[in-house]
């Protein structure tokens, strides 16, 4: 048994270098084509690991990704751009929740309780806010210090603890209504605040333990290992100690990005590498379950424009005054690919959650809307140069 999963392990990673090297060629983000190849894997039942596995794998991603995405930015961008970036996210973020919650909620018959129902589309619409900018920007010739592109980075960092906070909480207090239990929603949320000032402040101390250590004489490699266990044991306390791990993270990379280390081009471009390996098996393995039920096809494909729409109208709405053309904010609208963050959840939704009444809906309305997002995003990035003249 130990043997077929290394084979599996073995195969999706051989698979992924391969496809990535076209994509690459091509001078396009290599998620689409992870995607479906993790689809054919799927369809043919060549790639089967037991739910935990799947568990472990992307919790490692999300920790590797979170760390090496957040030590690129830098906190004289945040200043600069943070404004227009976080009217953005807020805007964003209020218009899924409250228009898109709405629209799937009357659209889906979700389940016989209309509350649960309430509940889970919030769920998906708190996911589907989730956006991560850079798998597409990195393929594109583009200049770091361009405006949109800092712009809609700094997008994808804010938005990140949001996309991962709000659906656990609400996939939390579902289970535990599910299992009998009175807890209240407002209980939630006094919860998740204490959560994050314990978990800012744990990360804020643990990053700058680490920021020291680095800065001895330690040798290169030992920089590297201590960097990568940092970020994994911040990751790790901060859950056991009933933390947010990806704030705690965030925090944690955001102190390593911004403070003098020692051989700290190297230990990103270490970093980097690891990242670009879970990427490609999250990325698969969200490929292998998305088979999408045809019966969702075409108000799937209604809500996604809507989707889109909320998206236009809240660029607009936020960048007003910012002296981009309408051109510019058509690709910020249109870049909307779905992250390692949004994979996670729905790969943590399929094997925690599925005995939720209702899950089923919110399962395959949003591996549709991931391929939706991934296609569109894909299409723009082919056709970027126009959208991103001045």
């Amino acid at each position: 048994m130990v043997e077929e999963y290394l084979l599996f392990l073995a195969m999706i990673l051989l698979l992924g270098t391969l496809v990535s090297a076209l994509a690459y060629k091509l001078k396009i983000s290599n998620v689409l084509f992870l995607v479906f190849s993790g689809m054919v894997l799927g369809s043919f039942g060549i790639i089967n690991f037991p739910h935990n596995t799947i568990i472990l794998i992307s919790t490692l991603a999300m920790i590797i990704v979170i760390f090496d995405s957040t030590v690129r930015l830098k906190f004289k961008d945040v200043e600069k751009f943070s404004s227009y970036s976080m009217r953005l996210v807020l805007g964003f973020y209020f218009a899924c929740v409250f228009f898109l919650t709405f629209a799937v909620f009357l659209l889906f018959d979700i389940s016989a309780d209309p509350y649960q129902s309430l509940v889970l589309s919030l769920i998906f619409s708190s996911l589907m806010f989730g956006i991560d900018h850079g798998l597409n920007i990195e393929q594109l010739k583009v200049s770091a210090n361009n405006k949109i592109i800092k712009l809609l980075e700094i997008e994808s960092l804010l938005n990140r603890p949001l996309t991962i906070i709000a659906p656990l909480i609400l996939l939390h207090y579902l289970a535990a209504v599910a299992n009998g239990s009175n807890v209240s929603f407002i209980t939630e949320i006094v919860i998740f605040l204490k959560q994050l000032f314990f978990s800012v402040l744990f990360g804020g101390v643990l990053g700058f333990v680490v920021y020291v250590i680095l800065n001895t004489k330690l040798k290169e490699n030992l920089s590297y290992l201590v960097a990568l266990t940092g970020s994994v044991l911040t990751f790790i306390l901060a859950e056991m100690f009933s933390f947010s791990g990806v704030i705690s993270l965030t925090v944690f990379a955001l102190i390593f990005g911004n403070f003098h280390i020692r051989h700290k081009l190297e230990l990103e471009k270490f970093t980097s590498l690891f990242g670009y390996i879970f990427n490609i098996f999250v990325f698969i393995l969200i490929g292998s379950v998305l088979l999408v039920d045809f019966d969702y096809i075409v108000r799937g494909t209604i809500i996604f424009i809507f989707y889109i729409l909320l998206r236009f109208i809240t660029v607009n709405l936020s960048l007003i005054g910012a002296g981009f053309t309408l051109k510019n904010k058509i690709f910020m609208t249109l870049n909307v690919t779905k992250g390692i963050d949004v994979a996670i959840i729905i790969l943590i939704m399929l094997s925690q959650y599925q005995v939720i009444s209702g899950m089923k809906t919110i399962l395959n309305l949003s591996l549709l809307f991931s391929l939706y997002c991934f296609v569109v995003s894909t299409c723009v990035a082919l056709f970027y140069k126009p959208l991103l003249k001045k």
